[in-house]
């Protein structure tokens, strides 16, 4: 690899290998692969492929799997391209209706894509909103397991990713998926709200316990790829009627956005992995 013209400086031959792991490593099916087959792939020296191996585990890019000597990408990976996806198809796509949304209920609505272990607010109609009392601006970081965003993701998306979300959460010591917590309650649950086809919260996060909120899903390629959602104050909504009256506007908003990727130019190459 040489340098380019008028550069001084050395290139990272470490840096340029480590990503040749990462695209071998998402070209395997489900993303995982063994040291050898690593190897034989890129041209590595199998000890230069674990070197690097151990690298990525550190920065938390990969994590293994010592049964089956596999060694497998984990969910930070989709950082790496989250604003590229992100500011494309939520500027074209979906904004423009949850906006027409907001204005039909007033309340709050946010657009939340996963990253890593937690849902981050993308586009949001809060500074439109007369009850833009929420804090739900975009960047904003909500956990999985007590916000309606965050739990609509996780009874939607697939199984193995939920498998490994929680996981997630467990090792790092989330208190709602304590070692002292029903995992199984909490696998219920989820499953009740697939059921449903919707997530509901009403004052669960501890940091924003005023607020509830209704979320659904967003999917693309059977796939759930982000989530709807509408924020409200407890005290001024009644949840019931909150469902029957703006459930159906959520739904047919997410139908409609779902409706804008298949028909996009870009359809094709937007798989949102």
């Amino acid at each position: 690899m040489g340098a380019a013209e008028g550069q001084t400086y050395r290139l990272s031959q470490t840096l340029a290998r480590g990503l040749e792991i990462l695209v071998a490593l998402n070209q395997h099916a489900g993303g995982a692969a063994t040291i050898m087959q690593l190897s034989k792939v890129t041209g590595l020296h199998r000890t230069t492929v674990k070197r690097l191996l151990e690298t990525l585990m550190e920065s938390g890019f990969v994590r293994s799997q010592p049964s089956d000597n596999l060694y497998r990408l984990t969910f930070r990976v989709q950082a790496l391209s989250a604003g590229f996806r992100d500011s494309i198809w939520i500027a074209d796509h979906a904004v423009p209706l949850m906006r027409e949304l907001g204005r039909q209920v007033m309340w709050p609505c946010s657009i939340l894509t996963l990253e890593e272990d937690e849902m981050v607010v993308r586009d949001s109609t809060r500074s439109y909103s007369p009850f833009s009392l929420h804090p739900g601006m975009p960047g904003r970081r909500l956990p999985l397991l007590t916000t309606s965003a965050g739990k609509a993701y996780l009874a939607f998306c697939a199984e193995e990713e939920r498998k490994i979300l929680l996981g997630s959460l467990k090792a790092k010591g989330d208190k709602n998926i304590a070692t002292d917590y029903d995992e199984n309650r909490i696998i219920r649950q989820l499953d009740e709200v697939r059921n449903r086809g919707f997530a509901v919260n009403i004052g669960e996060w501890e940091k924003e316990e005023r607020f509830g909120g209704i979320a659904v899903p967003i999917r693309h390629k059977g796939r759930t790829v982000a989530c709807l959602n509408m924020a409200f104050l407890v005290r001024a909504v009644n949840i019931l009627q909150a469902m029957d009256k703006y459930l159906p506007l959520m739904k047919e908003t997410a139908r409609r956005i779902e409706e804008k990727f298949v028909s996009s130019p870009n359809a094709e190459g937007m798989d949102f992995s």
